[in-house]
This record gives C-alpha cells, structure tokens and sequence, in this order.
C-alpha cells in the first residue's frame, strides 16, 4: 500500500534592513520595527504568528511581515495538515528569513492488517455467539475494531478483536456481523470492511404427550393402563409423569381420591417411577371417574383438562 508523506526541510537566515526598508514606515515606527520574512517551495502555505493567521508565504519572493522586537511562535501549514512550527526572536532593524521546502516521499509499506472474521455457521436461539477477527499479519501497530450487528445484542468485547452476541429472540433468523478495521497510521487507505452470517435455530418446544385416557372400572385394568405409560415415560429422558382424575358423578363410580392413592401407591411400588416424578391433580366432573395420563418433557407446557 502506498502512502504519501510531506516533511519540511528550511533554513533560517538574518539580514539587516533599515538602510533598504521601505519607506512606507516613519523613522519613529521602524526604530522597534523587524521583519519576518516566509518563503516556501513549491507552493504558498498559511502563515500563523502566536496562533493567528497573518498571510500567506511567499514563493520564490518571501512575504514579509512587520512586527515589533520581541518572542514569537511562527507556524507554517503545509500539505495534509503537516505544520512547520518554530519559537523565533524578532531584532529591531533585522529581518529574520525562514526558508521552507516542502518534501514529498512515498511509503509503500504493506498495510499492517489483514484481518479475517470467524463465527458459527449456526446456534440454538438463547446461545452466545463469538465473532473473532483474526489479523493475518504481524505488525506491531495497533489496529482499531469497529463492530456491529443487524440482529441480536452485543453484550461485550467493542473496541477489541473479538465480541460476544446474546440471541435471545432471533430464532428462525441470520445475524450478522460487520467489522470495520482501520489503524492509526494509514487511516482509510488500508481501511477494510468484513462481514459474516450466523444462523440462529428456533428452539423446537417440546409438546406434552398424552399416553391415555380410560374410565376407571376395575384395579387391574388402571393397573394394565398404567403399564402402557411407564413404557413411553422410561424412554423420555427426564420427563414427568402428570395425571390428571376426572370425579364421576354415577353411584357405580369411584372416588377421585381413591384413585388417587391406588395411582400413587402402583407407579411408585410396583413400578419404581420416583414420586418426585409424578403429578397427580383434579379435573372436572365426569359421567364416570376416569383418568388420564400424560408424558411430559423438559421444557413441555402443563397439560390440561380435557
């Protein structure tokens, strides 16, 4: 990459004037009265006495600049903001020459970056993301990091190589991550724009899964009922057992709570289903008690009365 940089190179010289001044000036005013005189190549810069500007610089003939004897700061600007500035002293009768030539080189030094971006190609919505930029080169100039994202929060890392992203409700959508990398020396003329996409998979809630629904008759066929649901409980890792009792209202019926106890006592003595496990509650009214058993999942909705 190549770069353009200016320098100064001058030269400060003393001269007599009175005798050659003009004659613009009484004897009464050049008795305090120097001058500075700027001259620069190739071309006519803003010239700054104190911090105010008071002309331009003369090429090929200097300007002049009358000021009274006494300390000055005199500053030039040159190409691309670069400023020549020096502490001068002014003598009455002398005229002070400052002489600059502004020199132009070219630095082809190769960009100190060359930055690639990485992340997941997806996540499950909820996860963090890490996008991470890796620089290419190595250099020892510092590289500046500028990130966002079309999606999602950036909870840390701005202003450094690496940023961490919260999905929280970006299911079903891609987030992306744009980097702009520029440094301190070279500024836009290496500047370099990156970008990567993330997918982030809508978590898939799990539905509670309802094993049967009987009215309650005999023990030995509840018995039979609760066989067939421990069978789909024991091959869902981590699951529930919720079992909801309808009341019958006919006189042939039995009570809630007696089927509540013959449930309890079969699934946890004879079946070995831990306690903790297993939810029993209290529907509605039916024509004949019954109950119905459901297989929930971590994450599954609580079942209701059907």
């Amino acid at each position: 990459m190549q770069k353009i940089r200016y320098s100064f190179l001058f030269v400060i010289g003393l001269a007599l004037i009175f005798g050659t001044a003009s004659a613009a000036f009484s004897q009464k005013r050049q008795k305090n009265i120097g001058y500075l005189r700027v001259t620069s190549s190739p071309d006519a810069y803003p010239v700054r006495i104190n911090g105010e500007v008071v002309g331009m610089s003369g090429v090929g003939r200097g300007a002049d600049f009358p000021l009274a004897a006494g300390d000055y700061t005199v500053e030039v600007e040159g190409p691309d903001g670069q400023v020549f500035k020096k502490p001068i002293t002014i003598e009455r009768k002398e005229r002070l020459c400052i002489c600059l030539t502004v020199k132009k080189t070219f630095d082809t030094r190769p960009c100190p970056y060359n930055v690639v971006v990485d992340g997941p190609d997806s996540v499950l919505e909820g996860d963090k993301i890490v996008f991470s930029a890796r620089n290419l080169v190595r250099d020892t100039i510092p590289v500046n990091y500028k990130w966002s994202v079309s999606g999602g929060t950036i909870v840390s890392g701005l202003g450094t190589s690496s940023i961490t992203v919260d999905t929280t409700g970006m299911g079903g959508q891609t987030i992306r991550a744009f980097l702009d990398v520029t440094d301190d020396v070279y500024g836009s003329t290496c500047f370099q724009k990156n970008e990567v996409p993330t997918y982030v998979e809508k978590i898939k809630i799990p539905e509670p899964m309802m094993c049967d629904l009987w009215e309650s008759k005999t023990a030995d066929d509840d018995k039979a009922r609760f066989d067939n649901c421990v069978l789909p409980y024991r091959a869902t890792p981590n699951s529930q057992i919720y079992i909801i009792l309808y009341q019958g209202t006919d006189k042939r019926s039995i009570s809630v709570e007696k089927l509540a106890k013959r449930t309890l006592d079969y699934f946890v003595k004879n079946l070995g289903v831990p306690a903790s496990q297993i939810t029993l509650t209290r529907g509605g009214n039916r024509a004949r008690t019954s109950a119905q058993v459901w297989i929930v999942p971590p994450g599954a909705r609580t079942p209701v009365p059907q």
